[in-house]
């Protein structure tokens, strides 16, 4: 009785095996798509930070140049500074920190748009990556129980055998 309880064990051990193995498969597959989708949606926030803030720099820049052209100061001529009026001076100066405290306050305001679609966007990728991983550990542990199974059954299988084969050496 023991090798037909051992082979049907073993039948159906390997059929766990491979069922676990296919959803193995199918939930590794999933993980690696999301993960991907993860890396390119963080890829794409970063390059259009990078791209916003460079404008907004080249804007502020342009107009505290514009700024400084209408005043009559030459930004390209250094020395050029030492020969305009204090009170230039002072207007140029005011008017480049006033740029400066826009900037930063745009800039700001930027960060935290792109941290809220960030979050929007990618914490239910995320969180799916999460839970695919949790599966699949999952599936790793029961796949080890159903391997062990299996290999007991495949013993037990051929302890069965030895019992029912016949014994020609007359010992008994």
């Amino acid at each position: 009785m023991g090798y037909l309880s051992g082979a049907y064990g073993k039948l159906m051990a390997g059929k766990m095996v491979r069922s676990i193995q296919y959803e193995m498969t199918r939930v590794q597959s999933q993980l690696r798509r999301i993960t991907k989708q993860v890396g390119n949606m963080e890829k794409l926030f970063s390059a259009q930070e990078r791209n916003i803030k460079a404008q907004m720099q080249a804007q502020m820049q342009g107009s505290i140049f514009g700024y400084a052209q209408e005043l009559g100061i030459n930004l390209n001529d250094p020395s050029a500074m030492k020969n305009i009026g204090q009170d230039y001076l002072m207007m140029y100066n005011s008017f480049q920190q006033q740029q400066q405290q826009q900037f930063a306050m745009a800039q700001s305001t930027w960060q935290n748009t792109f941290e809220m679609m960030r979050e929007a966007m990618l914490e239910p990728l995320k969180d799916e990556e999460d839970r695919l991983q949790t599966e699949k550990d999952n599936l790793e542990s029961r796949l080890k129980l159903a391997q062990a199974e299996y290999d007991g059954k495949k013993e037990e299988e051929k302890a069965g055998a030895k019992n029912i084969a016949p014994d020609y050496t007359g010992q008994g």
